[in-house]
């Protein structure tokens, strides 16, 4: 685990001051999942190159395990909370205080935002929940 990279992103996300190269400042944004430069992975890769350890067509989540030297079951809690936690209400400030204890601790840890009921599932993210109906199995 690279704590220091860890350390750096969090100090970023936090402060907000991060300008792109069109000017315009880089705003942290869990609502825009993958794809984009707005969540931690996507702060990650904007803040830390690495062309001579680029790897061809490595998918962006990969590109910032790496440089945050994550496994893949870290990488997956820090950049996809949506199992616990909705994206839309991360803020900079949540994704800050999570990196440095994942730094300070070597666990990812997104309780303070945890349902308390459990994973919030594809309702939380606004999709319509099906009724489950009668199993086709069940006994009669």
């Amino acid at each position: 685990m690279n704590t220091e990279a860890i350390r750096f992103v969090a100090k970023a996300i936090l402060a907000q001051d991060t300008v792109l190269p069109n000017g315009e400042r880089l705003e942290f944004d869990m609502t825009n999942w993958c794809g984009t430069a707005c969540c931690i992975a996507g702060w990650t890769n904007f803040l830390i190159t690495d062309d001579e350890n680029a790897r061809k067509d490595e998918h962006d989540l990969f590109s910032a395990e790496r440089k945050l030297g994550l496994t893949r079951n870290e990488a997956l809690e820090l950049f996809s909370p949506a199992l616990t936690v909705p994206y839309s209400e991360v803020t900079p400030q949540q994704a800050a205080e999570v990196l440095l204890r994942l730094a300070d601790t070597g666990a990812v840890d997104w309780e303070k935002l945890k349902n308390p009921l459990g994973p919030l599932g594809v309702k939380a993210e606004e999709y319509p929940a099906f009724p489950r109906g009668t199993p086709k199995f069940a006994r009669r």
